[in-house]
């Protein structure tokens, strides 16, 4: 028997309809009423008493709902024990990462996904933003949890988390009264380009809206806490994202979001012939669940 018969009946008998099982289940509502006359066709008795008001159990219906019930409440259960067993079986994630991701979302990432995959290792690699692409697309990785960048996507899925928005770092002598930077105040202004090419999200901005922001750029190899460091130095001003600075230290910094407001869209890269591999899917859901809390 096809349990996708009793769990389509239980859930008609939930909803009061055969239309709205339909709706729910993505049935059409001729295919659902198909599957109800094949099951009562299989069991030899009928089950449901249909009328322009919904549908009712017969009298035999009510007398086989609780084994019904148990029957697809069992099914439920072994497949899920089924899942469980099959995540344990892989055993080794490849995930790469941003610094700042690292630090702030992947420890509760993974500990969720350890709580259904005890057995779970996870290696991380930090790497540039096009290396990260690469070798996921090589299989080198299995995903990443990184921002979107459309020109290097092709081929891949994206799986979107959160967009993170980007902020203009400046010492903490600045002392206007604004609520936000406004993007062409960059103009001729001392610019510390962060590492980890982080200018395919900068430097659209300066070139935004039709006009064209000159700032004197300053590549540098540095890691985040250091740029903030030499902002507060006086060294020059940057831009970075609010989940970076919420991980760098450094006191003697200001943030202010950008004027125009400015967003890198985080979430989560894989190949396209992974989509349906289970232990991405549970970490793509794990994801989800943590950054909605965060």
């Amino acid at each position: 028997m096809d349990t996708k018969k009793l769990r389509a009946l239980l859930t008609a008998l939930n909803k009061g309809s055969l239309t709205a099982a339909a709706e729910e289940l993505g049935y059409t509502q001729s295919g659902l009423t198909h599957m109800m006359n094949s099951l009562e066709e299989e069991l030899g008795v009928k089950l449901l008493v249909r009328s322009k008001s919904g549908v009712l159990l017969s009298t035999a219906g009510q007398e086989l709902l609780p084994l019904m019930r148990t029957v697809a409440e069992s099914v439920e259960n072994l497949e899920q024990s089924a899942e469980k067993i099959r995540l344990r079986s892989v055993t080794n994630l490849r995930l790469g990462a941003f610094s700042s991701v690292a630090g702030h979302w992947l420890p509760g990432i993974i500990s969720a996904l350890r709580q259904i995959n005890p057995e779970l290792a996870v290696s991380i690699q930090v790497k540039p933003i096009d290396e990260i692409y690469e070798a996921v697309r090589r299989d080198e990785l299995d995903c990443a949890l990184i921002s979107y960048q459309a020109s290097l996507c092709s081929g891949l899925c994206w799986v979107p988390l959160k967009d993170d928005p980007l902020m203009a770092v400046l010492p903490e002598s600045f002392d206007e009264d604004m609520e936000a930077y406004p993007v062409k105040n960059f103009e001729g202004q001392e610019f510390l380009m962060p590492s980890y090419r982080f200018d395919m999200d900068i430097i659209p901005l300066f070139g935004g809206n039709g006009s064209k922001i000159n700032p004197i750029v300053r590549y540098t190899n540095l890691d985040d806490a250091a740029i903030a460091s030499m902002v507060a130095h006086g060294l020059g001003l940057s831009i970075l994202s609010d989940l970076i600075i919420q991980n760098v230290k450094e006191e003697h910094i200001k943030a202010l979001p950008l004027d125009p407001p400015a967003y890198r869209s985080m979430g989560i890269i894989y190949s396209e012939h992974r989509k349906n591999d289970r232990l991405i899917k549970q970490f793509a859901k794990c994801a989800k669940a943590v950054v909605e809390k965060l």
